[in-house]
């Protein structure tokens, strides 16, 4: 691990997570957004036509679009277009998704245990 100057002049030890090389820091960029995760839930039951994902996340269509295309350009999301009549699209997650699982849950988890409780503490007061 790596050290730097405090600024009172003393040795400290560098987190692993400082500066722009985090791994954490670049997770949450890639997929820390209410829209993303929301997209991300919905897709884990399933491969899903626009529409759906629309019903199922109550995004607007230019936002639900916006955040496929980011999502697809990580790799975490694919596009696949159905030849049927009328010709569909649907998304589903890719290897790189189906990774995800165990972290939003996770998050869930701490979110349940923590989060939730201090906002109904909050709303009881």
């Amino acid at each position: 691990m790596s050290q730097r100057v405090r600024s009172n002049g003393n040795l400290a030890k560098s987190h692993p997570c400082d500066g722009p090389g985090c791994a954490g820091l670049a997770a949450i960029a890639m997929i820390g957004s209410e829209l993303k995760l929301s997209v991300l839930h919905s897709l884990m039951s399933g491969p899903k036509r626009f529409n759906e994902l629309r019903g199922s996340t109550a995004i607007c269509q230019s936002s639900l679009a916006k955040t496929l295309k980011e999502l697809e350009e990580t790799g975490i999301t694919e596009r696949r277009v159905i030849v049927d009549r009328p010709v569909a699209v649907e998304y589903r997650l890719t290897a790189m998704g189906e990774d995800l699982f165990d972290a939003i849950r996770g998050l869930e988890r701490w979110a349940n245990r923590w989060v939730l409780k201090e906002h109904a503490k909050k709303v009881i007061a």
